[in-house]
């Protein structure tokens, strides 16, 4: 009985040390570390755009019409340039078309051009309109010009004398036409001895009326002679 005892008292213990510790603490799985705090990744800044300047158009200054013996103007605008819109106009001849530019400076026919102030000895931003008549009967050479509106003020201003080295003997003429026909406003006769002739003529008998004007020269002399300029022919508005 005893024996008995003792030996159910070895297998107890022996049972005890097999069994696995209630109080086993379980090793916690390592998180990974950070050895900095994040940051977040810095976006490449833009460089402050800079504006792009808006290239304006500018005008050319206006020539000095005073050194071509034009009056001095109080302000205002040149609203129409007829050197500028040269091509603009149809030209003519009584007996035909003209061709602008000119094809042919040597043509009997007849053209117009545009001439750079030095060639009359000018400023060289100074614009000049050249007509050259025909050489055979038709002895008139004319431009009919885009329309415009005459406004209250408008003044037609040019010097008008023969290219440097002619000898010129041609009369200017300054017509006018709109839905009732053409009519002549002015008109100039010139000889190669005469002091350049200076324009400053009003047209507020046209105030308000929708026109084309015309720009002609008729040759009175030798027609080969007849090399006629408009220094810097145009229409001026003062501000009021």
């Amino acid at each position: 009985m005893q024996k008995n005892i003792l030996s159910f008292l070895l297998l107890g213990l022996f049972l005890v040390g097999c069994s696995p510790t209630a109080n086993q603490t379980t090793k916690a799985l390592g998180l990974p570390t950070t050895s900095a705090a994040a940051t977040p990744t810095q976006q490449p800044t833009n460089p402050t755009a800079v504006p792009t300047q808006t290239a304006i158009a500018t005008l050319p200054p206006m020539p000095d019409f005073s050194l071509i013996g034009l009056p001095n103007e109080q302000e205002g605008e040149l609203v129409f340039d007829f050197v500028e819109q040269l091509c603009d106009a149809k030209w003519h001849t009584r007996g035909q078309d003209l061709p602008c530019p000119v094809n042919d400076i040597q043509s009997s026919a007849g053209y117009v051009m545009q001439l750079d102030g030095a060639a009359q000895g000018m400023p060289s931003n100074m614009n000049i309109l050249m007509a050259y008549t025909p050489q055979e009967k038709y002895e008139t050479i004319y431009g009919e010009y885009p329309a415009m509106t005459v406004q209250e003020g408008d003044r037609f201003r040019a010097v008008l004398q023969c290219r440097d080295h002619s000898f010129c003997d041609v009369e200017f003429v300054l017509n006018f036409s709109d839905e009732r026909g053409s009519a002549g406003l002015k008109n100039w006769r010139y000889l190669f001895t005469d002091d350049p002739i200076v324009v400053d003529y009003p047209l507020d008998a046209l105030a308000g009326q929708t026109v084309q004007f015309t720009l002609a020269v008729r040759a009175r002399g030798n027609p080969v002679e007849a090399y006629a300029v408009w220094v810097a022919p145009h229409i001026y508005h003062p501000t009021p």
